[in-house]
């Protein structure tokens, strides 16, 4: 089924898909839920409005509430990671005040407020002082704290997973690495902030799992009467590929469960992961080749699983 093609090619295949994916990434101030189309390589990231951001090899991705943030970064100081104070603490929905004199953030979220000063390790939490682990700092023009901290006082979660090691099991009888089920880009390490109450259970794996068989076998239906056409045009047999793409609904078919991280269910069928939002039930393809490209599902895109028939 899945056949070797030289990497600029896939490269190029990859990009295109990218291109034709939804341009719907946001940026601070305007953070959508649940948004992680990009294509992500190990020196840079390119965004669905063709912008493209370049990471060195310490580069960690941040997702607030499932949305890739691709504006700003994290930074690792002391073993600790330090996050944006003014962007993490609106999208858990706090106000943050910035005293120019004293160098001073305050930010309240109903009844609760904190206060820290840039450099000083002592912030007041409701009035009572508590020592951070490490300083409030000024980088690039914006307060940054340490995660932890902010998150747990505004009432959120924060998850930090490593990226993917070289200790991977395969998907079953195949050479492709099973992919980690706390990351969402497995290439690069992930922190994963989410409000912590969103007023609504989301839907369970179980019916996550139906959902996401059904929809890949309706697209793969539409694959199968565009490629046929395709090849009907060309003036080759309808049915040249019919092994094929027996191969793929059995992957469909036997697709593995991985868990939850951040608000999607995710899952795999080998050549891809799925994420499956379980709020909003949106769902996203994220496939692997010479980079990463995650795109948005449309059961009525002609490529749809173009590459499942080159990765390898």
């Amino acid at each position: 089924m899945i056949n070797k093609v030289k990497h600029h090619y896939v490269y190029f295949i990859l990009i295109g898909l990218i291109l034709l994916a939804k341009s719907n990434i946001a940026y601070a101030g305007s953070i959508e839920k649940g948004n992680p189309v990009a294509y992500y390589d190990y020196d840079m990231i390119m965004l669905s409005d063709d912008r493209v951001i370049d990471i060195g090899t310490d580069y960690t991705a941040l997702f607030i509430n499932g949305t890739l943030v691709a504006d700003h970064e994290v930074i690792i100081r002391g073993n600790r990671a330090l996050v944006p104070v003014r962007l993490i603490s609106q999208e858990l929905g706090s106000k943050v005040n910035w005293d120019e004199k004293e160098h001073k953030v305050t930010i309240e979220k109903g009844d609760n407020s904190i206060s820290v000063t840039i450099k000083n390790k002592k912030a007041l939490v409701n009035g009572k002082e508590v020592l951070l682990d490490y300083p409030p700092i000024i980088y690039k023009e914006l307060t940054y704290l340490p995660l932890r901290f902010i998150v747990e006082n505004l009432d959120g979660t924060a998850v930090y997973a490593q990226k993917m090691s070289s200790d991977y099991t395969y998907y079953y009888d195949t050479q492709m690495p099973v992919s980690p089920a706390d990351t969402i880009i497995r290439e690069y390490p992930n922190i994963m902030i989410d409000e912590k109450d969103v007023g609504e259970d989301g839907i369970s794996k179980e019916r996550a799992m139906e959902e996401v068989k059904r929809q890949c076998i309706i697209g793969l239906e539409n694959f199968k009467r565009s490629l046929r056409q395709n090849l009907i045009e060309s003036g080759e047999s309808p049915g040249r590929l019919d092994d094929e793409f027996a191969s793929i609904e059995k992957e469909i078919n036997r697709m593995i469960y991985l868990g939850e991280v951040s608000r999607y269910h995710k899952f795999t069928i080998g050549a891809y992961d799925i994420l499956f939002d379980k709020y909003n039930q949106n769902m996203f393809f994220v496939m692997y080749s010479s980079g990463i490209i995650v795109k948005e599902f449309d059961p009525n895109d002609p490529a749809l699983f173009v590459p499942v028939f080159i990765v390898g």
